[in-house]
């Protein structure tokens, strides 16, 4: 099963009628960070007429959203459903408001709200987790540039490099193309290049939309 969530941090603002909307998403994993989140953006806009939230943590089965002084229904929740029809977990979302003076009503609420979400979601952008293989790989000296060289074909993120009587170097790739790497560094260097494979990590890969 594939977990969505979201790809970065975003903070962006909304005008509705002279009332400020300004809306955040950040990338949580557990309940206890989501609720850090709320209780700093609240402290960052105590003078804010409400600071509506929605999070899911998929791993903990913890769902939540509050409208926060708003009428029933028309705040949170259509916070909630702009992350819910997109299948994302791992998020917070906080929409704060400040009061301009207008009353909006329930329907102008839940567009706003709804907007306010929708625009700092498509800020943050959705990543899709995804395994990456973290190698080390082990050559003699002659064989360095040309792995490097190599190695620039590929995705790829150095992570250490250790020059002793061998050169080891610590790379992180995507598990799609493991075989492949280690297959060519192997052929490159007439087997005298070891790939060893250390651990699987997952890590968010951005979803790009046309």
């Amino acid at each position: 099963m594939s977990v969505k969530m979201p790809f970065q941090n975003s903070e962006i603002e909304f005008i509705e009628r002279k009332s400020r909307f300004i809306g955040n998403v950040f990338t949580v994993y557990s309940e206890r960070e989501a609720r850090e989140m709320i209780e700093m953006v609240g402290e960052m806009h105590n003078g804010a007429s409400h600071v509506v939230y929605a999070y899911d943590i998929s791993s903990e089965n913890a769902t939540r959203f509050s409208d926060a002084g708003e009428p029933k229904g028309t705040a949170g929740m259509p916070v909630y459903e702009i992350f819910r029809r997109e299948g994302l977990t791992c998020y917070c979302c906080t929409v704060t408001r400040y009061f301009g003076g207008i009353l909006l009503g329930a329907g102008g609420l839940i567009r706003a709200y709804a907007n306010t979400a929708k625009l700092a979601l498509e800020a943050a952008g959705i990543a899709q987790l995804m395994p990456y293989e973290a190698v080390r790989i082990s050559c003699e000296y002659p064989h360095y540039d040309i792995i490097r060289n190599y190695l620039k074909s590929y995705e790829h993120t150095v992570e250490n490099t250790e020059f002793l009587q061998n050169i080891s170097m610590d790379i992180l790739i995507p598990g799609a193309i493991l075989q492949e790497l280690t297959a060519g560094i192997i052929n490159l260097t007439a087997g005298r290049a070891v790939v060893q494979h250390l651990e699987t990590r997952m890590r968010p890969q951005r979803i790009v939309r046309e």
